[in-house]
């Protein structure tokens, strides 16, 4: 009776053996499993917030109380913050958060974003990406952002990544301005920028561009692609979908306080788009149609 029983389990065995390396191979598993496939679960929706001049003027400035509020709120509301790089990967692979999920940049060189900005991200334990344009930046910090600065925050876990050499509009030509001239200007904001902050900030690697104020154009983004930058960044107030196709460029939500009506309600809106369940379009058509019966 025991050899029978042993008889009979080893093919069985074998059998599962090969189903499971078949499956395996095609995927199946993974989506039985929830890790892939189009009944996947999890949040596809990743806003990054675009930050400026903490503690500063102007209308995208915040004070410290409002920074540290915005921050407060998203451990409030179990709002996972995950370094840039790590959303745009998982764009890549076209693979879901696990938990509501958010990204943290800051942008130009306002001094106090190295010394007011970061020691409060650090006490949060938030990463963050700081987009800097070259022009400013000082060789020794007495009243702005110094090359010391950047290379403490890269010490201490944090981004640096480039916002140009001049922060000023180069998406079209001046009036009156050459085409010879106008490419030489974007050359030196895309690529000498790069060289610069390179230079500086030995052994990191400067992969991402942050159009300033928004600007671009298609001959701009035609420039950063040649650059080969991994990573464009808009202002376009859009959450970046992990499901979709990786394009190569990703918008953000500028927090500010001046033009628009409740910015508190807007940075909300944000945090719903994070926690926003995904659905899988087959699950989306049947659940938004009635002519499938169900609402």
């Amino acid at each position: 009776m025991m050899r029978r029983r042993v008889l009979i389990t080893i093919p069985v065995f074998l059998l599962c053996l090969g189903l499971w390396f078949a499956l395996g191979q095609s995927g199946k598993i993974s989506q039985w499993l929830g890790g892939g496939g189009p009944h996947q679960s999890g949040y596809n929706l990743v806003p990054i917030l675009c930050f400026h001049d903490v503690n500063g003027s102007g209308p995208y400035s915040v004070t410290i109380e409002e920074f540290r509020n915005y921050l407060d709120i998203l451990k409030k509301e179990n709002i996972r913050i995950v370094p840039l790089k790590e959303v745009m990967q998982h764009q890549k692979d076209n693979r879901l958060m696990d938990q509501p999920t958010m990204a943290i940049t800051v942008d130009d060189d306002f001094e106090n974003i190295a010394r007011v900005a970061a020691p409060i991200l650090r006490e949060y334990d938030f990463p963050a990406t700081f987009f800097v344009y070259t022009k400013d930046i000082n060789t020794h910090p007495h009243g702005g952002m110094a090359w010391e600065d950047l290379n403490r925050l890269i010490a201490e876990g944090f981004e640096v990544q480039n916002h140009s050499h001049t922060h000023t509009a180069f998406h079209e030509p001046r009036v009156g301005e050459s085409q010879e001239h106008f490419a030489a200007r974007v050359h030196q904001e895309v690529v000498v920028s790069r060289q610069i902050l390179e230079k500086h900030l030995p052994n990191h690697k400067i992969w991402a561009f942050a159009y300033p104020m928004g600007y671009y154009s298609p001959y701009l983004e035609e420039k950063l692609r040649e650059a080969g930058y991994d990573l464009i960044l808009t202002v376009d107030a859009a959450p970046v979908d992990v499901t979709s196709k990786f394009t190569g460029i990703m918008d953000r939500y500028t927090i500010q306080k001046e033009y628009v009506a409740d910015p508190m309600a807007m940075f909300y809106k944000q945090i719903a788009y994070a926690r926003k369940k995904y659905q899988s379009a087959e699950v989306a058509q049947v659940e938004e149609g009635p002519q499938h019966g169900l609402k």
